[in-house]
């Protein structure tokens, strides 16, 4: 269902697609920029429609 030349690369950037910027606020901004539930969600929610509009494979759309 998924279209790409190197599964790493794609596996390396759905990784920091979904972790980048919870990390980086939390590293930054310590405890108090953890995020809700809610907020999580939305966000993996995010980066899964992101991923699957560079990979997914056009007869899949």
């Amino acid at each position: 269902m998924l279209q790409f030349s190197d599964a790493m690369v794609a596996a390396s950037q759905f990784n920091w697609l979904v972790m980048a910027d919870p990390v980086n606020r939390v590293m930054m901004l310590g405890d108090a920029a953890i995020p809700a539930k809610q907020q999580i969600y939305r966000h993996a929610e995010a980066a899964v429609a992101t991923f699957l509009a560079a990979f997914l494979h056009p007869d899949r759309r």
